[in-house]
């Protein structure tokens, strides 16, 4: 954690939620039992990590989906003794999606803790059922339709599938998918709904009603759409380093955003600061 410290001062980051590997743990190879503990270990082995500096290094947790039960438990255990300030799941679990009853569970007890949950696009963890990658024979293009094409998927379940509506105080975020999907996928599922409204009993109102204010995406240091989603879905995006990630811009993530012309010091603020402390629940350093 010192070493982490040092990189996020060099870059000049004042708080990191960090989180997880995503090695296929909340799966274990579709064993319940060792998906519970390997889940519990991960999550207390990263939660002494973050105990060197509890006040700039924040956590989420990661669950044995396996078992919605344990893995609501889990959450909690992880709230109460950790100070944990959400949760990551894959954008599906095995054969189920994002809306399933069965993770009703997870969902509510995140909103009584007034924690986040964030979905991680992907879906080529072991144990994973396949998700679009059954045609796809490359890293390049497994990783190019994975992250934005599951994370469409998670949108859709959260609005249209009704989670949305059944716990109105949720937030979640929708991460490492980059942003310039958002304002098209939110725009055509409003569209089919005002079309076939009945097709979607689970909901009383546009899917883009539901994401605006409670949900988040997060963005590429310079990636160049998101000004026109900032302006076409509101302060929704927040900046994520992708600390030590192979295509990360380490140690230049903050620089890019903050050099940026296209994006004014309110829109910075935002990006860099104030939407993930909505997200996630946490102050803003006094320093922003």
């Amino acid at each position: 954690p010192a070493a982490r410290l040092e990189d996020m001062d060099l870059e000049g980051i004042d708080v990191a939620v960090l989180f997880p590997p995503g090695a296929g743990e909340e799966f274990a190879l579709h064993d319940r039992e060792f998906s519970i503990a390997l889940c519990r270990a991960l999550n207390d082995a990263r939660a002494e990590f973050a105990a060197h500096a509890p006040d700039r290094l924040k956590l989420v947790a990661k669950l044995p989906m396996l078992d919605p039960e344990a893995a609501a438990e889990e959450l909690e255990r992880c709230v109460r003794e950790n100070g944990f300030v959400g949760l990551v799941c894959a954008q599906h679990i095995l054969d189920k999606n994002l809306d399933h009853p069965s993770f009703d569970v997870v969902w509510q007890t995140a909103e009584r803790l007034g924690v986040a949950v964030c979905v991680h696009g992907g879906g080529q963890a072991p144990g994973q059922v396949p998700f679009v990658i059954d045609r796809l024979d490359s890293i390049l293009t497994v990783h190019a339709f994975t992250h934005p094409v599951g994370a469409m998927l998670a949108v859709t379940c959260f609005t249209v599938g009704g989670v949305l509506h059944r716990f109105p105080q949720l937030r979640v975020g929708f991460l490492e998918a980059g942003t310039g999907w958002l304002p098209f996928w939110l725009e055509r599922l409003d569209e089919h709904w005002e079309h076939v409204p009945d097709q979607a009993p689970l909901i009383d109102r546009p899917p883009s009603e539901y994401f605006d204010g409670r949900c988040f995406v997060s963005c590429e240091p310079d990636e160049r759409t998101v000004p026109y989603v900032l302006s076409a879905t509101g302060d929704v995006v927040c900046y994520a380093s992708d600390y030590c990630h192979w295509d990360c811009a380490f140690p230049d993530t903050v620089r890019i955003i903050h050099d940026r012309d296209d994006l004014d010091h309110e829109q910075k603020i935002g990006v860099l600061a104030r939407n993930a402390a909505r997200l996630y629940g946490i102050p803003i350093p006094a320093a922003v």
